[in-house]
């Protein structure tokens, strides 16, 4: 009897994200045992494999379109915050004139900042 009880006070402080890590794991060995019991070793294995990237790829999309609600995008890499149609412009430091390669062409000068 305080075995039943100090199971069900640790499974109280679990986290849910704790409760289903484990119950993942768990059906999943479960599910890959009767899959390979039914189908055989190398069909079971090949099944589990193509279940369990397809729940990766599940998972990912789920989280992908969780982080475009706060700015994110999957568009392109570092396009979160970025305007595609805009681009960035440097004026020299010494002459304040407009860079547009590693250096200034009016005095030479590799110091450069941009201009937003």
């Amino acid at each position: 009897m305080k075995a039943v009880i100090l199971l069900l006070r640790m499974v109280r402080t679990i986290t849910p994200m704790l409760k289903r890590q484990l119950l993942f794991i768990g059906s999943s060995l479960g599910i890959s045992m009767v899959l390979t019991y039914f189908f055989g070793f190398l069909i079971g294995i090949a099944i589990n494999i193509a279940i369990f990237l397809g729940i990766i790829f599940y998972i990912r999309k789920k989280q992908m379109n969780g982080l475009k609600s706060f700015g994110f995008s999957d568009e392109k890499i570092g396009g979160g915050y970025t305007n595609s149609g805009t681009r960035l412009r440097y004026i020299c430091l010494s002459c304040a004139s407009e860079v547009s390669g590693s250096k200034c062409r009016r005095c030479g000068s590799k110091m450069k900042k941009p201009v937003f």
